[in-house]
């Protein structure tokens, strides 16, 4: 993984140090999760802003084809990819304005929305509504991101357009994992019961070339506090209390084709 921020340093006073022990977590007490951003991670396309030298975004290092953490902005190796344990999913309607009237993120409407119902398709044969907003078919997974380390922090995959299938093939995995109970009968585990490794893969079709999303699993769950704490985002996500930012509908994307569009 490489970092864009500086290096995290202790104190070198023995009595600051135990000052910073004794005063731990000051300042945060009336910061709840409301206070945070859940980060995206997007794949960085060839027309990214954080791979172009001369836009304000270019993060120094960064590739087409990495993994890009929207928060941190911290970019890793689309190769090797992240350890993830996913939480949850929804299915969703993401609104996006036009991009000749300024484009930007209108809203997020469910699959049986009035607007997304009515919806026709455009001369691309992407859904829009009766303004031509572009009503992107959006799948988000809400994850667990491993560093190695015994560490973790929550994060948000989103898929949209060439990458839906992905999506499927993904939540395809995740239902299609059985255990066997000490009866003899089988049943399917919690989401967040399994690891998974996310790296990238490049792809085309006839209008051109990108990455994609790759996920392969890796095992199970074997530490009870990382199960607990998915199971605790998990909860956290279907109460409405954590919340994932507004995607940025060019903050790390790349060119784009009519069958290619969202924020992954």
């Amino acid at each position: 993984m490489k970092h864009n921020q500086a290096a995290i340093q202790e104190p070198t006073s023995v009595a600051l140090a135990g000052q910073f022990e004794e005063d731990a977590g000051v300042g945060f007490e009336s910061a709840d999760s409301s206070a945070y951003s859940i980060p995206f991670i997007a794949i960085l396309q060839s027309g990214s802003p954080q791979v172009k030298k001369s836009d304000g975004a270019y993060i120094k290092g960064a590739e087409e084809g990495m993994l890009y953490n929207t928060v941190t902005q911290e970019v890793i190796d689309g190769a090797t990819g992240i350890t993830v344990i996913p939480c949850a999913f929804k299915r969703s309607f993401v609104k996006w304005a036009p991009r000749d009237s300024g484009g930007g993120f209108k809203g997020e409407l469910q699959p049986s929305d009035p607007q997304v119902q009515a919806g026709v398709l455009d001369k691309d044969g992407r859904l829009t509504d009766s303004e031509g907003n572009l009503l992107s078919d959006t799948r988000t997974h809400y994850v667990l991101v491993l560093d190695g380390n015994g560490g973790y922090q929550p994060a948000v995959i989103s898929l949209a357009s060439t990458q839906i299938k992905k999506s499927r093939q993904w939540m395809s995995k995740m239902n299609g994992i059985k255990l066997q109970r000490a009866d003899g009968t089988h049943y399917t585990p919690a989401m967040f019961s399994h690891m998974y490794r996310v790296s990238t893969v490049p792809e085309s079709n006839d209008k051109g070339s990108w990455f994609g999303l790759k996920v392969e699993i890796l095992g199970v769950v074997e530490s009870a506090e990382l199960y607990q704490a998915a199971k605790a985002f998990r909860d956290a996500i279907s109460s409405g209390e954590a919340k994932e930012q507004a995607p940025q509908q060019h903050e790390a994307r790349g060119d784009d084709y009519a069958d290619r569009d969202g924020e992954f």
